[in-house]
C-alpha cells in the first residue's frame, strides 16, 4: 500500500500537477526573455526531443520492452509528410495527422510481429527495423533524395517564434496527456506488465494488447513530431531514420528517469542544452557529451530524476521533524 501511495498517492499526484502548470506557464511566456532567433530554435528542438523522448518512455519506460528503432517511425512519418507535401501541395495541418496515423500503423504492424518477443530479441528487431528504412532512404535517390534528402517542403511557421510556439503547445499538450495516461487504469497495468508480465498475464490480462496499443500511441505521437521537424526545416534526410536518433531519444530517456513521464522531459532539454554548449570543443564535444551520460548512468541508474526526488523528500522529512 505505501508502494501504491509513493506512485499514485494524491500529495504526489497534485505537486507534480501543480509542476506541470508551472512548467507550461515558463514554455508560454519564455519568449518575452528570450528573443534571439537562435535560442528560440535551440528550445524548439528541446521540445522537439522531449516530445521524442516522452513517447518512447511510454513504451519502454513502463513496460521494460527497449525500443532501438524508434526513428523508423519519426523519418517513416517525416518523409510521408515530405512527399504529400512536395508532391499534393499538402499543408501542415494535413501532413501532421497523416503522419501521426501512419507511425501509429506501423507501430501496429511492428507491434504484432515483434512485441510477443521477450529481452534482447524485441530490442535487435527494433533496431533491424530503423536499420532498413536508413538504407532504403539512401539508395532510393529518385524518388526520395537518397542521400540528399528532401528540400523545399512548405515551412510550419513563418519565423523562429512560430515554430517555437507551434512545437512548444504540441509538446505541452503531450506531456499532459500522457501524464494523466500514466495515472489511468491503463498506465497501472503498463506498469505491472514491466514490473511482472508473467504475473499479468496470471491474473488475466492480455499483455500482448496493452504493449501493442502503447506501441502505437508511442509511434503515432513520434510520427507527428518527425513530421512537424520535417516542416521546421524544410528538409528531411536519412539521418532521421539513423540508429544514432533512437540512441539519443534512449539516452534521454535513462538519463532523466524512464518509466516517469517526467523524467524523459529533463533528460531531453540537459543532453540537448549541454550539446549544444559543448559545439565550441569541436571533436573534443563527443568524448566529454558521452562520458558525461555514462557517469550520469553509472552513479544514477534511476535518472536524475529520482535523485532529486530523494533530496525534496529528506528536505521535507527534515522540516516536518524540526516541526
Amino acid at each position: 500500500m505505501e508502494g501504491y501511495e509513493e506512485l499514485f498517492g494524491p500529495r504526489r499526484f497534485y505537486r507534480r500537477l501543480l509542476g506541470l502548470g508551472i512548467f507550461s506557464a515558463i514554455v508560454l511566456l519564455a519568449p518575452l526573455v528570450v528573443e534571439d532567433p537562435y535560442y528560440l530554435e535551440l528550445l524548439f528542438l528541446c521540445h522537439y526531443y522531449v516530445i521524442l523522448a516522452c513517447s518512447w518512455d511510454l513504451l519502454s519506460g513502463f513496460t521494460g520492452n527497449i525500443n532501438f528503432g524508434h526513428a523508423f517511425f519519426i523519418a517513416g512519418a517525416g518523409y510521408t509528410g515530405a512527399v504529400l507535401n512536395l508532391n499534393l501541395g499538402w499543408q501542415y495541418w494535413l501532413t501532421l495527422p497523416v503522419g501521426g496515423i501512419i507511425a501509429a500503423l506501423f507501430g501496429l504492424l511492428v507491434g504484432v510481429v515483434t512485441l510477443r518477443l521477450k529481452g534482447p530479441y524485441f530490442a535487435a528487431v527494433t533496431f533491424c527495423f530503423g536499420t532498413l528504412l536508413y538504407k532504403m532512404f539512401m539508395v532510393s535517390s529518385k524518388s526520395l533524395g537518397g542521400e540528399e534528402g528532401l528540400s523545399g517542403i512548405a515551412p510550419l511557421a513563418d519565423s523562429p517564434l512560430g515554430n517555437y510556439y507551434f512545437s512548444g503547445i504540441f509538446m505541452v499538450a503531450v506531456i499532459v496527456g500522457l501524464y494523466f495516461l500514466s495515472k489511468s487504469s491503463f498506465g497501472l497495468i503498463l506498469r505491472s506488465i514491466g514490473e511482472n508480465e508473467t504475473a499479468s498475464e496470471g491474473s488475466g490480462i492480455n499483455t500482448t494488447y496493452f504493449k501493442v496499443v502503447a506501441f502505437m500511441i508511442s509511434a503515432g505521437i513520434a510520427g507527428v513530431a518527425g513530421t512537424m521537424y520535417a516542416h521546421a526545416q524544410m528538409h528531411v534526410g536519412p539521418e532521421m531514420a539513423h540508429d544514432s536518433l533512437s540512441a539519443l531519444v534512449l539516452m534521454m530517456a535513462v538519463v532523466g528517469g524512464m518509466g516517469s513521464i517526467i523524467g524523459p522531459i529533463m533528460g531531453a532539454y540537459l543532453l540537448t542544452l549541454v550539446n549544444e554548449s559543448l559545439r565550441f570543443m569541436g571533436e573534443l564535444r563527443l568524448l566529454i557529451y558521452s562520458g558525461a551520460v555514462v557517469a550520469v548512468i553509472l552513479f544514477a541508474p534511476k535518472g536524475l530524476l529520482e535523485i532529486l526526488s530523494q533530496g525534496f523528500r529528506r528536505l521535507t522529512g527534515e522540516r516536518q521533524k524540526a516541526i
